[in-house]
């Protein structure tokens, strides 16, 4: 139990901390957006290379991965889907799918995992899963939108920071190569520095851009909140049953499915200034909201 705990305190207290900085007039928008771009462009690509360079990619292979992974991106595409005929534009449906689809697998799924499901390993999949195939697709949207520099999906592959980091990393772990301490080094350096930066970023929005409360806000983003927190976890259970999951493998997909929107979405957000408010608003209550969730279902299941 401590182990969830401290994985939700934790990211609170930094919030706390960016939310305290710009309250305080010490810094403000110019370094949210500084914070954004230092994730973006460097910190994440390098987590996302050592992340998926050090994983055990033999635990990709399970059906708790088949349901988990058809859970996130049939249900965020399907909410992309609505959005877009609602008139959203690409931008904002593809930031829609992010922040129902893309969960908190690394700093929130590791510990979760390591207390419900008995073996911080089970976070492993969700994590390269997203890396490797979820987030490329988006970003890949967002690159071609109006939002982007309208870049082919092509070149977007070819050159973009987190796609080259997970591609690298997928590259690292199959040669089971290690670089010399002297690259190695400066690269985990830079890559502890990701979720910080990141959680900095979002406690300093939460003072410019101040979170409604939630029967004031738009009826997207009511919606995003009740998809990421409601619906994907429910999609995971039904999908596990179908397949046949032993109760193990079906508490895992469910758990994980459970997990809250990750604070990297909101740094594609921030980046491709699309959807802010929304994104905002369902990292933070999807985060309350999944405690229940995942509770429930390491104990039911």
């Amino acid at each position: 139990m401590w182990a969830v705990v401290e994985g939700f305190s934790t990211i609170a207290a930094v919030v706390a901390v960016g939310y305290l900085l710009a309250r305080a007039g010490i810094t403000g928008r110019p370094g949210q957006r500084a914070l954004g771009d230092i994730a973006f462009y460097v910190a994440q690509p390098a987590l996302v290379l050592r992340a998926v360079s050090e994983a055990e990619l033999g635990v990709l292979f399970g059906w708790h991965v088949v349901a988990f992974g058809l859970a996130c991106i049939v249900t965020g595409l399907s909410f992309a889907a609505i959005r877009r005929r609602q008139g959203a534009t690409r931008a904002e449906a593809t930031i829609g799918y992010l922040a129902t689809s893309y969960v908190n697998a690394a700093n929130l799924g590791l510990p979760i995992a390591a207390f419900v499901l008995g073996d911080a390993a089970w976070a492993a999949p969700a994590m390269l899963l997203q890396v490797l195939v979820l987030q490329p697709s988006a970003i890949a949207s967002l690159e071609a939108s109006t939002a982007g520099p309208r870049r082919s999906v092509l070149r977007t592959f070819v050159t973009h920071p987190m796609v080259l980091g997970g591609v690298l990393g997928l590259a690292l772990n199959l040669s089971g190569w290690q670089p010399p301490s002297l690259v190695w080094g400066p690269l985990a350096l830079i890559a502890d520095l990701a979720i910080p930066a990141m959680l900095l970023a979002f406690g300093l929005s939460l003072h410019s851009n101040p979170l409604p409360r939630l029967h004031r806000m738009p009826r997207s983003t009511q919606a995003a909140i009740a998809t990421k927190a409601v619906v994907v976890p429910a999609v995971a259970l039904a999908t596990g049953l179908a397949l046949g999951l032993t109760s193990d493998q079906l508490r895992a997909a469910v758990v994980l499915a459970a997990l809250p929107t990750a604070q990297v979405v909101f740094v594609h957000a921030l980046r491709y200034r699309v959807g802010l408010g929304m994104v905002q608003a369902t990292t933070v209550w999807s985060t309350l909201l999944s405690v229940p969730v995942i509770l429930a279902a390491g104990t039911l299941l």
